[in-house]
């Protein structure tokens, strides 16, 4: 085993502690130093973003009605009542909300108003054809009901015929 003298345990201790601060510092500056200038933003960048922020936010305030309004008259509406107007009237809602997104196409967030056209126009779709079909299965009811009558009477007539 080699013994060192008191002077070269402390050459080696201040070595050591040099090596770590020096391991330290690097590790340091790699995880904290900003590399890049993308962080930088101007007061009119800021102000920008912040009113384009505000004018969203007012969008969807204002645009909240029409989608309330739109849904309900979705949910309202009965194809069986013969009133054109009303499935125009929904068209145009959903026309509106479809118009924010055209007008800023460039934000991603107004894609929400796309969406929730397409997904209104998909459920207005689907119930006009749902109570369609519920009305056309009611006819086709009724008509098998009335081929059913029309059967049990041919019988009686065939079978009274039949019988004399």
């Amino acid at each position: 085993m080699i013994k060192l003298s008191i002077k070269e345990r402390r050459d080696q201790f201040l070595l050591l502690i040099t090596v770590f601060l020096f391991t330290v510092s690097l590790i340091g500056f790699g995880l904290f130093h900003d590399f890049g200038d993308d962080k930088i933003i101007s007061k009119q960048d800021l102000t920008a973003k912040l009113a384009q922020d505000a004018e969203f936010e007012n969008t969807v305030r204002v645009q909240r009605a029409t989608v309330d309004t739109a849904y309900k008259q979705i949910i309202r509406f009965n194809p069986a009542v013969k009133a054109a107007f009303l499935e125009n009237d929904i068209k145009y809602s959903l026309g509106s909300i479809k118009s924010n997104y055209d007008r800023n196409a460039f934000d991603p967030r107004y894609k929400t108003f796309l969406q929730l056209s397409l997904l209104y126009n998909a459920l207005f779709f689907n119930r006009r054809e749902l109570k369609g079909n519920n009305n056309d299965i009611e006819n086709l009811k009724k008509s098998l009901d009335d081929c059913k009558l029309s059967i049990r009477q041919l019988k009686e007539t065939i079978g009274y015929q039949a019988g004399r």
